[in-house]
């Protein structure tokens, strides 16, 4: 009896994996879904045994799942290009996400950060549009006694030194100010994040951070997918406000949380049904 349980069990599985829909969510390059004859596009719905060819080695999709969470579809390393081509099984080409976290409360507050090496961290920290402005502890960052807070990075192999904090005690981060394109999306590698004292010249490195200025409009785009795929009726506000919260996570890095979930609030409050 116990090994029956064991091989329905095992069927069950095989089975939920080949019939699970994956939603892209967005695209980079080109990906041809031989199966459905057709282009894959953001929004479009893929099953495991689909067979892609992909038009370039490099392109790549994410993708959301029915109930697996998310993964990133590109084209595997392993493998070697066939005699038709970059063609591949979509089960082949799945890699699962890291699965990140970030807070997915409905309401979320800003008060003054105190560790900004915390709040940035050291990996990819990311704006979405073209400025985030951060409000920074009197305490830890006192600028009515000279602090600053200044970034120091390399653009067109020229090296940059902005100051990014204010006297009313807040940090912008703004494309302009970086020397970027506004309304484009732009990674800087390796910006170091300085706090400085005027006043006897001290300087304190607190993180060195991955910057990306990210479209809005491109990422409400990947936002609307999920909310369009799970607006279902059946799938509750605050179970798609974790999906969105935590593909972000996974995909991009850190962010303004407290942005992030205004933001994203006001997309689930537009756009799904009560």
């Amino acid at each position: 009896m116990k090994l029956i349980s064991i091989i329905l069990l095992s069927i069950f599985s095989v089975t939920n994996f080949q019939t699970e829909n994956y939603y892209i969510s967005k695209l980079k390059g080109e990906i041809y879904n031989q199966t459905s004859g057709k282009t894959l596009k953001q929004g479009d719905a893929i099953k495991s045994d689909d067979k892609l060819k992909f038009a370039q080695k490099d392109a790549q999709a994410l993708v959301i799942s029915d109930t697996r969470g998310r993964f990133t579809l590109k084209y595997p390393e392993s493998n070697k290009e066939s005699v038709g081509g970059l063609i591949v099984f979509v089960k082949s080409a799945l890699i699962g996400s890291q699965q990140n976290r970030l807070s997915t409360r409905g309401v979320a507050t800003q008060s003054a950060i105190n560790k900004l090496d915390e709040y940035l961290g050291d990996e990819d920290f990311n704006v979405i549009g073209n400025e985030s402005s951060i409000l920074l502890s009197k305490k830890s960052y006192p600028a009515y006694k000279g602090c600053e807070i200044v970034a120091s990075y390399n653009l067109s192999e020229n090296n940059m030194k902005k100051k990014i904090s204010t006297k009313d005690q807040k940090m912008v981060l703004s494309s302009a100010n970086f020397d970027l394109s506004v309304g484009e999306e732009a990674y800087i590698k390796g910006v170091k994040i300085y706090k400085t004292n005027v006043s006897d010249s001290e300087k304190e490195l607190i993180t060195t951070v991955n910057l990306r200025f990210i479209v809005k409009s491109e990422l409400e785009k990947e936002f609307m997918t999920i909310i369009n795929k799970f607006n279902d009726g059946q799938t509750t506000k605050s179970k798609i406000r974790a999906l969105i919260m935590n593909y972000f996570a996974d995909f991009y890095g850190k962010t303004d949380e407290m942005y992030l979930n205004q933001y994203v609030n006001k997309l689930i409050m537009d756009n799904v049904g009560k």
